[in-house]
């Protein structure tokens, strides 16, 4: 899916490592339509926090006063930019920036030059591989008791590095590694937060003009060295059952939730498949023509996010649910990272396959949907696969990993 805006026409041709610096607030964004990237901020968001517990509500005050910032700088070409959290007692981290339309020079060095390489690490996981399968286990029970017909159980690895890493070059491995999708770097407050840094498959909305489009990802399988084995695997997924029935029940949600917006609406009746560099999923492109072409972009953020695909359905009892097995905030992981202009355009992913990355800590996260026919051997294994899209960037083997 390729969303041209003007922005794209023209560019810069720039040196990823002249994109972000370490210390200094930023935001890269970049698609296969093109790069957003910022360093001259014009205003750090401190978005209101309602005494309401519902999201939606947190939703609807956040987008609204972002729109109102962005009418309020429309004339120094600002875009919003940064993402949105999984939980509303979480807080956004959103700039408004003068953005740069940029091409990136390719790097001549060595994609796996980075300070962790060939490092022995400490690691912890949140939870141990034991009680995450219990929480697939609480999971499936709650399926067979209650109206939860699907829930994101997620866990997170910490890595304690021995030096800092080099962003530029972790989000320029990501970057080549994962050219079809959305690669992300941000950083509000770098000294207290450091940088939210991802390379995600799944695009949560993008508009243009009067066009919507959305590219939801649901159902994974982890890829093989072995050419045959992984295609092998490829058929596998597409096959499953299993995974159809996931990936359904985020597109009939999607649907229903733009269908209102949109004068026409164009599901292909089933997925595809789409790969990165070490899994297989289950997509689906959807394109629709709004029947109001001023739409904001962020009306629909707020419309859409959390999907199914990160969260589950019905999605209050899955949050209730995910909270209260989770050791740990999401934060931005499962959240919408992207840009938005004043002219109501833009492109927001999915915040999966992603890690916020700190001087002295990393943390990596990884989540999988539950449905009845799961079982918790497997979905463990579904998220040391995903895993591997932030570990490899980092040029990290599993054996340099020792748990504490």
């Amino acid at each position: 899916m390729s969303v041209q805006h003007p922005w794209f026409k023209n560019v810069l041709h720039t040196e990823q490592h002249d994109l972000m610096k370490s210390d200094q607030p930023g935001f890269v964004f970049a698609a296969s339509s093109g790069v957003i990237s910022t360093r001259k901020i014009i205003k750090q968001l401190d978005l209101i926090q309602t005494e309401q517990s519902d999201y939606a509500q947190h939703m609807q005050a956040w987008v609204q006063q972002c729109i109102t910032e962005l009418a309020a700088h429309k004339n120094s070409n600002a875009v919003l930019v940064g993402g949105f959290p999984f939980n509303h007692d979480e807080r956004p981290e959103l700039l408004l920036a003068e953005a740069s339309n940029t091409c990136l020079m390719p790097r001549q060095d060595d994609r796996r030059h980075l300070a962790l390489f060939g490092q022995t690490i400490a690691a912890s996981l949140l939870p141990s591989s034991e009680d995450y399968k219990h929480g697939v286990e609480a999971i499936l029970n709650q399926i067979q008791t209650s109206t939860l017909k699907k829930a994101v159980l997620a866990r997170a690895i910490e890595l304690r590095p021995a030096q800092a890493v080099n962003v530029a070059q972790l989000f320029n491995n990501l970057l080549q590694d994962n050219s079809d999708g959305y690669t992300f770097a941000l950083a509000s407050n770098p000294a207290q937060q450091g940088w939210f840094v991802g390379a995600s498959p799944e695009l949560l909305v993008a508009k243009q003009n009067e066009q919507v489009f959305s590219h939801p990802v649901a159902g994974t399988l982890a890829r093989h060295p072995d050419y045959h084995e992984d295609q092998k695997r490829a058929q596998q997924l597409l096959a499953s059952v299993k995974d159809h029935q996931e990936h359904a029940m985020v597109i009939e949600a999607i649907a229903d939730q733009l269908a209102p917006y949109c004068h026409q609406l164009q599901i292909p009746k089933q997925p595809s498949l789409i790969k990165t560099k070490t899994l297989w999923h289950l997509a689906t492109p959807i394109h629709g023509l709004l029947k109001t072409a001023d739409t904001h972009v962020l009306e629909l953020v707020e419309l859409l996010h959390p999907t199914p695909a990160v969260c589950g359905q019905p999605p209050q009892l899955a949050r209730d649910l995910i909270s209260s097995l989770e050791p740990f905030q999401r934060n931005l992981f499962t959240g919408a990272m992207g840009w938005s202009d004043a002219q109501g355009n833009g492109v927001w992913s999915v915040t999966i396959r992603c890690a916020r990355v700190m001087n002295d800590l990393i943390r990596l996260y990884a989540g999988a949907g539950i449905v009845a026919a799961s079982k918790p051997e497997a979905e463990l294994a579904e998220t040391a696969a995903k895993f591997r899209t932030m570990l490899d960037a980092l040029g990290i083997e599993p054996e340099q990993l020792v748990y504490q």
